[in-house]
């Protein structure tokens, strides 16, 4: 939270962003407080050219200030978004979790057209950055918050995917049950990490142990497939398509991650995944 005259040019940015004000007056005036003091605090920003006269921000200068500007309501609305598409998904994982334990073709059909709502969802941020975030935001923010909604969108995906495979044939035995289980377990707080990593903008996280522990536990589940069901060839592909799924689940929240660390904290992200530079 900002305090004193950081909070106080905080404000007296916003209004620019917003007001397009022509005189250091009018900002005084809209804060309640002195022309001299407006123009104190923006003197350093002219000098340095993040500011222009009339009152134009340079945006990619402004990030260099670590000023906080969520409080805007814009990425306010990004936020809730994206929060609404991890809801949907986190609904969504336990429902596949439901049909697949207990062969629910219903609950499967259900999530299957029920993928849709996360599209839109993506499509609302989408909108959002194009009309709205320019004038609050430079290209790299725009670019990443696009980049993580599209990879909510395809956990979705992974689960609508997961479903088909129940229709055509998946299904867990009492002796899988265990494992899949933690799976999902795994899944959910891989979910529930990406999301806090984003909108808490944590430094550190934790998606690479939870990373590791989701690829212990399906090679774990492999190695039963193979020593009881792999006479069972329907079974054995769908198995398969499942396994890819769920990797490639964890793989998008580990991308979501990547992606926060990077824009919040200069972190570069690497091109190979964390499995397999293991």
């Amino acid at each position: 939270m900002l305090r004193g005259k950081n909070a106080t040019l905080a404000a007296i940015l916003k209004i620019i962003i917003e007001e397009a004000p022509e005189t250091q007056d009018e900002i005084a005036e809209k804060l309640g407080i002195s022309r001299r003091y407006v123009a104190k605090l923006l003197k350093p920003l002219i000098n340095e050219g993040i500011v222009k006269h009339p009152y134009v921000i340079d945006m990619k200068k402004l990030h260099l200030l670590n000023l906080d500007f969520e409080d805007n309501q814009i990425v306010k609305e990004i936020y809730t978004i994206l929060g609404k598409m991890k809801e949907e998904i986190k609904n969504n994982l336990k429902l596949v979790y439901k049909a697949l334990k207990e062969g629910d073709k219903k609950i499967a059909e259900d999530i299957i057209v029920k993928d849709y709502s996360l599209n839109k969802l993506e499509e609302e941020i989408e909108l959002l950055l194009k009309i709205q975030t320019t004038k609050y935001l430079p290209e790299k923010y725009i670019s990443t918050f696009s980049k993580i909604a599209s990879n909510l969108e395809r956990l979705g995906d992974y689960l609508a995917n997961i479903s088909e495979e129940i229709l055509h044939g998946l299904y867990i035995d009492k002796d899988m049950e265990e494992d899949v289980t933690k799976i999902f377990e795994i899944l959910d707080s891989m979910l529930e990490e990406s999301y806090s990593v984003v909108v808490e903008k944590k430094k550190e996280s934790d998606i690479y142990k939870l990373e590791e522990e989701l690829h212990g536990v399906l090679n774990k589940l492999l190695n039963k497939v193979l020593e009881k069901k792999k006479e069972d060839l329907n079974f054995y592909i769908q198995f398969g398509m499942f396994y890819k799924d769920v990797e490639r689940f964890g793989d998008r929240c580990v991308n979501i991650v990547e992606y926060a660390l990077e824009l919040y904290h200069n972190i570069p992200r690497t091109p190979i995944p964390e499995r397999l530079k293991r």
